[in-house]
């Protein structure tokens, strides 16, 4: 198939449609107004049915890292111990987020490329007076989903504390069930699997965690105050002059998401990534986790053993139209990292396994 746009295959931001890039362009309004009040409760709406949840769902101007800023500046106090699964580049930035407000972060390591042990956050949580946990759903650096979501929730249940989930990178792309999984507050970005424009961010918010929130004695951001924010949204606003384009945007692209239903979208997710999967495995490419039962949907992270990566970076996008993306971190020169967050199905997939296929036998391969 021939591209007329290049195709984004890299962890967000996505290749946009027509039809989301057009609302963009549509006229500003008054973010005070009746207008505004419409499209917010028109983007409210959406994100519910993709976080499936009843909680309230705030609204940011920023990215998916504002989000997680927002987590810690309002619901994590000051000397809180906070447990934190640590194994990647972001699950690193949480760590640090705690440290910054002032909490003391209880960290469960493990190495990149695999996952802490059930067992070992359950003793964790035991023993340390834990008062909340922090999870990065899908580490974006190492390609490891973290599938251990609901037997966490339920240890924390009976513990009485609360769980915050960063899906920011798989969220419309790997199920995610914020309600019944029993998250308290779950934060996400416009970019990746919600199919919109980059720059805003989404927090779903319990009451039990709002409630948390109101009495922090030490909120410390003013841009990211829940009271505020909070208080806004209850009248279908933002405290502070929000990006209005983008929010057009974002509300087209949550239609697009319910017109292909939430079921079809991870469904399709889960089928490009077998795809890409079985390509790797097919041509003798390392996948990077070492568990497969935690390999990613979202971001495909393979090896660069036996590749020379620049090259195949370079000529899927001069030659196809296709952009893949450079390892992450300590990683950057080890791995090579595929996206799968956007609108392609089988067909844009298969082009772009051709493509890597042609670029592997042209130049890909190291002696």
């Amino acid at each position: 198939m021939n591209r007329k746009t290049q195709m984004l295959l890299i962890p967000g931001p996505i290749t946009l449609p027509e039809r989301v890039l057009k609302a963009m362009a549509k006229p500003i309004v008054n973010h005070r107004g009746d207008e505004f009040h419409a499209l917010y409760e028109r983007i409210e709406e959406g994100l519910r049915n993709v976080f499936k949840t009843e909680n309230n769902v705030y609204i940011i101007s920023g990215s998916g890292t504002a989000g997680v800023d927002m987590v810690f500046q309002n619901f994590v106090y000051e000397g809180e111990k906070v447990l934190i699964p640590d194994f990647g580049e972001f699950t690193e930035r949480v760590v640090e987020n705690a440290l910054k407000v002032g909490a003391e972060p209880v960290v469960v390591k493990s190495e990149w490329g695999s996952l802490p042990s059930l067992r070992s956050i359950a003793e964790a949580v035991e023993n340390n007076n834990v008062e909340s946990i922090f999870i990065v759903h899908n580490e974006t650096s190492t390609g490891v989903t973290f599938r251990m979501m609901e037997e966490v929730a339920n240890i924390a249940r009976k513990e009485g504390i609360l769980v915050f989930a960063d899906t920011v990178s798989d969220l419309g792309v790997e199920p995610f069930y914020t309600d019944k999984l029993g998250v308290d507050v779950c934060v996400t970005a416009s970019q990746k699997g919600l199919g919109g424009p980059p720059g805003l961010s989404f927090v779903s918010v319990s009451g039990k965690a709002l409630d948390k929130g109101l009495n922090n004695p030490r909120r410390r951001s003013f841009y990211l105050d829940v009271e505020k924010i909070h208080r806004f949204h209850l009248r279908r606003e933002t405290p502070f002059t929000p990006a209005v384009p983008l929010l057009y945007g974002m509300a087209e692209a949550l239609e697009i998401l319910k017109e292909e239903g939430y079921e079809e979208r991870i469904r399709r997710h889960s089928e490009n990534a077998r795809m890409i999967y079985e390509f790797l495995e097919s041509e003798n490419i390392e996948i990077f986790p070492r568990n497969r039962e935690y390999w990613s949907t979202a971001v495909i992270v393979f090896k660069n053993r036996g590749l020379n990566a620049d090259i195949i970076i370079r000529r899927l996008y001069e030659e196809y139209g296709i952009l893949i993306a450079r390892g992450m971190s300590k990683l950057r020169n080890e791995t090579t990292r595929i996206g799968n967050v956007g609108y392609e199905g089988r067909a844009e997939i298969e082009y772009f396994l051709d493509s890597f296929r042609k670029v592997l036998k042209d130049a890909g391969r190291q002696p």
